[in-house]
């Protein structure tokens, strides 16, 4: 995964919003603390750490589209308890319900500073690794096409690459090739605001060394998707990012997505020493490539979600395959089976079970998914490199929604 940066658990100066009322509360907060129990344990294992900033952030009002007030209300409240723990400096939250309807609610503010203005619905932020899915969809179907072949070894497009005859798309879009990784290797941490190449980067990995032969267990490694990226333009002729315009933002009509700073640079957050700094030029786009420098939008990202649920992006065929799942990472003590398909992961647990991905990459982080028994689905995006939060706010705004009538 990219780097993992410090929790900021410090309460927020500011009463948080009430529930929509006290019947729906208690059914709500039963069911959210139980998954906060759950998804704070996959913390735990995670590595996150909880540090206290030194000094107060500035609020700046929230905002929302509230097509459902009472939806509004509870993904408001939501987003309140994690702003209170301190851990974004702005965010948002976007849910699609089964009946069409689309509900978005801020918190936050888009800068530190005493002139800190009120997070925008529009601003793209980086959604980091949940870019793989985008990378992920071209490759297949490019596989759909004939163009690629999911389980034939990758020697004719990456012949320098050792053992890229036992090497295959599809172990690529699973994590299970063996590569290791490169974003936290030193030259690169050291030299993170310089382009990179492709090839540069898998040569890092390379001397880093591998982490297991192909075809063998999952292992998450953004060089994977370095590879395919690489894979998609020999194979297609137009670079990853050129195919996604083409085949997925374009034809849904995301007009806030692209790479990071094609529409505009947005600024972003990372804590050092317990305070919110901006981390907007941190690192070159190329640093995360096919692998996280995509940026996006709630809204889009929804977009997305649907097309994906309802099949309008891949094949009935392929999106089997896409959501054929393997052992992730072990997170079974906490209740939850974590599964990764071909650029997608699932997160199941009694009460839930939620398809999508998560990503942060160097100053901002989102997560998307989608529920197929209550055909709902939500983007959440803040502006603070800071994993996990944005996973547990969508979480716990499906249950918020989902524990009483609205």
């Amino acid at each position: 995964m990219l780097p993992t940066y410090l929790l900021d658990a410090s309460p927020r100066a500011r009463a948080r919003r009430p529930w929509r009322s006290a019947a729906s509360a208690a059914g709500i907060a039963l069911g959210v603390a139980l998954l906060i129990a759950t998804v704070a344990g996959i913390g735990d294992a995670l590595g996150w750490i909880e540090d206290r900033p030194l000094h107060p952030r500035p609020v700046a009002p929230t905002t929302t589209v509230p097509q459902n007030p009472a939806i509004a209300s509870a993904l408001a409240s939501v987003l309140a308890a994690h702003s209170e723990a301190g851990e974004f400096v702005g965010a948002r939250v976007t849910l699609r319900d089964a009946d069409g309807s689309v509900t978005e609610v801020t918190d936050g503010s888009s800068t530190i500073g005493a002139d800190a203005k009120a997070v925008s619905l529009d601003e793209p932020w980086n959604i980091g690794s949940a870019t793989k899915t985008f990378v992920a969809v071209v490759a297949l179907q490019l596989a759909d096409e004939g163009l690629i072949d999911l389980d034939r070894g990758i020697e004719g497009w990456m012949p320098s690459l050792r053992d890229a005859d036992r090497i295959t798309p599809r172990m690529l879009l699973q994590h299970t090739s063996g590569l290791g990784e490169y974003i936290d290797q030193p030259i690169v941490q050291a030299d993170k605001q310089r382009p990179w190449t492709p090839t540069e980067l898998v040569a890092v990995a390379e001397r880093a060394g591998r982490v297991g032969e192909p075809g063998g267990q999952h292992h998450y490694s953004n060089t994977n998707y370095i590879v395919l990226g690489e894979l998609i333009a020999a194979a297609s002729g137009k670079t990853w990012d050129e195919q996604v315009r083409a085949r997925i933002t374009g034809p849904l009509g995301m007009d806030h997505t692209d790479v990071i700073g094609r529409r505009g640079t947005a600024v972003g957050h990372r804590l050092v020493d317990g305070q919110f700094v901006d981390s907007t030029t941190s690192a070159h786009p190329s640093v995360g490539g096919a692998a996280g420098a995509l940026a996006s939008t709630g809204s889009d990202l929804i977009r997305f979600a649907e097309a994906l649920a309802k099949g309008k992006l891949l094949s009935a065929s392929t999106t089997k395959a896409m959501e054929s799942f393997v052992a992730a990472e072990d997170l079974s003590r906490f209740g939850v089976d974590h599964s990764y398909g071909l650029g997608i992961e699932r997160h199941a647990t009694s009460a839930l079970s939620l398809v999508g991905h998560m990503g942060t990459g160097e100053a901002q982080s989102a997560y998307f998914g989608f529920d197929r028994v209550h055909g709902r689905a939500v983007a959440v995006t803040t502006n603070t490199a800071i994993p996990g939060p944005a996973a547990m706010i969508a979480m716990e705004s499906l249950l918020a929604v989902s524990a009483g009538p609205l």
